[in-house]
């Protein structure tokens, strides 16, 4: 299944069907009014001179949960702690209204040409474009009222692996995971809420990550986002295995996604 996410800082929804409609797109309608599902397209649906000129992103109508459940406003310093090759970025810097500032950071310097390309086609102009590794993001004493954690993983079948995941790959993950959300919750800002999420479908990943750093920490609360579920009706999604926490399973890409507000 593939979907497209309008750039509604471009174009509306309803304009950007029609082009594509009359170009023998068949397009259908979302839990999102600017997200639209491809059922079928005559060619690729990236080479389309609406797709180069910025007018929608492709992107998995899973991956589109995490930056609603974040729900950044204009008024935010957000940070996207592992932004390539920036789907969630522009959605939230749509959602910003492209005001607020956003700093989309990544470890891996040849991902960020994906990121910069995504920022430049989409006429993205609230994010600044960061390459360290997230783990020593504190160290530069930056703040933010809103962050987005969307973790490396070990993945999942339906996104594809290009090998056999261990029992290793998962645990080294999961470390990972737990520190990279400790350095995001010492670079929040009282009363800032962090979202953390994987697409991946292991505990270890995902609701033994919010155990560690809820035993952990004494400064922040796990925010209850099981409301969502009611919003996206047409999404596989559920309640996690910690209460208040979301998964999404398949035939949608699986997603883990749990919410924090720092509290002193």
């Amino acid at each position: 299944m593939q979907y497209l996410r309008v750039n509604t800082l471009k174009i509306s929804p309803q304009e950007l069907k029609d082009r594509l409609e009359s170009k023998g797109i068949v397009l259908e309608d979302t839990y999102l009014d600017y997200m639209f599902k491809i059922v079928k397209s005559p060619y690729s649906p990236g080479s389309t001179p609406e797709y180069l000129f910025g007018y929608y992103y492709l992107q998995n109508i899973s991956s589109t949960v995490p930056p609603l459940v974040l729900n950044p406003s204009v008024e935010d310093m957000v940070l996207d702690m592992c932004a390539a090759p920036g789907g969630k970025t522009t959605h939230m810097a749509q959602l910003m209204n492209n005001e607020g500032i956003i700093v989309a950071n990544d470890m891996k310097k040849e991902r960020l040409k994906s990121l910069s390309s995504n920022i430049q086609r989409l006429g993205i102009k609230n994010v600044v474009i960061l390459n360290m590794d997230a783990l020593k993001l504190d160290k530069l004493q930056i703040y933010y009222d809103k962050i987005l954690l969307d973790a490396p993983c070990t993945g999942n079948p339906i996104k594809g692996r290009s090998r056999k995941i261990t029992r290793k790959d998962i645990e080294y993950c999961s470390r990972r995971q737990k520190s990279l959300l400790d350095v995001g919750l010492n670079i929040l800002e009282i009363g800032g809420e962090l979202v953390y999420s994987t697409c991946s479908l292991e505990v270890e990943e995902n609701e033994e990550v919010v155990h560690y750093i809820l035993d952990k920490r004494n400064d922040i609360q796990l925010v209850d986002i099981s409301d969502f579920i009611k919003e996206t009706k047409e999404i596989n999604i559920k309640e996690g295995g910690i209460k208040g926490t979301l998964r999404i399973y398949p035939p949608d890409e699986p997603f883990f996604i749990a919410k924090f507000r720092k509290v002193e």
